[in-house]
C-alpha cells in the first residue's frame, strides 16, 4: 500500500512532532482517512523530505517526525513559459508540469494570448501544484510565477528554446537551466518567431503533431529533461 504524502511547509523548523491544521489536516483525515500508526512522508516543497508516523488523528492530525533527508534541486532546471489555456485546462497544465518535473511555470503573454491569471487564480493553481507534488512525490514544489511578456522570455540567453512545429527536433544544449516557450493555440506569430531568431533563440519541435497548450507544455518539458539528462558527464 502506497504511503501518503503530506505538505508541511515549515518542516525545517519542526521538532519531533508536527500538528497539521486547516485544509491539509481535513483532507488527510476525511479523504485519505489516515489513522494513528500509519506511516507517511512529509514534504516541505523546498527539498526536505521526512519519514513520519501518525500519532493522533481523532482531534486534529499529529505526526511524529522521523528521519529527514535533503534532496538537491533537479538539474537541468526547466522553466516553462506558456500561454494560459482557458478554463479547467489550466489546472490540468499545472498538474502535468508538476508530474513531469518542471521547476516553474510563467504565464506567457503573446500577440494571440493575453489571458493573465489573477493573483487569486494563481493561488489556486499553487494549491494544484501542492497536490501534484504529493501525488508524484517530488521534493521541490512547482513555482507558479507572475505573468510576463515575450521580450522578458527571450532575455534568458542561450538556454531559451521556442517550441515550433517547423523547427528542428530538440537536441541537448547542455545548459544548467532551460527555458521552454510554448505559444497559445494558433502558435506564435511570424513576427514573434522572427524576434526569437534575432535574439538567438532556438526554434525546436517536440513531436509530429500540433498539440493543445497544456499537452505541448508537458511534452516539451519531459523531452528536454530526458534528452539533457541523457547526456554524458
Amino acid at each position: 500500500m502506497a504511503r501518503h504524502a503530506l505538505y508541511v511547509p515549515d518542516l525545517a523548523d519542526a521538532g519531533e512532532e508536527v500538528t497539521l491544521a486547516g485544509e491539509e489536516a481535513r483532507h488527510a483525515s476525511r479523504v485519505k482517512r489516515l489513522r494513528a500508526g500509519e506511516a507517511v512522508d512529509l514534504l516541505d516543497g523546498a527539498g526536505l523530505v521526512a519519514a513520519g508516523r501518525v500519532a493522533r488523528a481523532d482531534r486534529g492530525l499529529v505526526v511524529e517526525v522521523g528521519s529527514r533527508r535533503r534532496v538537491e534541486r533537479p538539474r537541468p532546471a526547466v522553466e516553462v513559459w506558456a500561454s494560459a489555456p482557458k478554463g479547467p485546462r489550466l489546472s490540468t497544465m499545472i498538474d502535468l508540469l508538476s508530474e513531469v518535473g518542471a521547476e516553474a511555470w510563467t504565464p506567457l503573454r503573446t500577440e494571440r494570448a493575453n489571458l493573465e491569471p489573477t493573483v487569486a487564480k494563481r493561488d489556486r493553481l499553487a494549491r494544484v501544484a501542492v497536490e501534484a507534488m504529493k501525488q508524484c512525490r517530488r521534493a521541490w514544489l512547482l513555482e507558479v510565477r507572475a505573468p510576463a511578456g515575450l521580450d522578458d522570455a527571450l532575455a534568458g540567453g542561450a538556454g531559451v528554446v521556442l517550441a515550433d512545429p517547423a523547427g528542428e527536433p530538440y537536441e541537448p544544449i547542455g545548459a544548467e537551466r532551460v527555458r521552454v516557450l510554448v505559444g497559445p493555440e494558433g502558435g506564435f506569430t511570424p513576427a514573434e518567431r522572427d524576434r526569437a531568431r534575432r535574439a538567438g533563440v532556438q526554434l525546436r519541435r517536440f513531436g509530429p503533431h500540433v498539440m493543445r497548450v497544456e499537452v505541448a507544455a508537458a511534452v516539451a518539458c519531459a523531452i528536454v529533461l530526458d534528452r539533457e539528462r541523457g547526456q554524458p558527464g
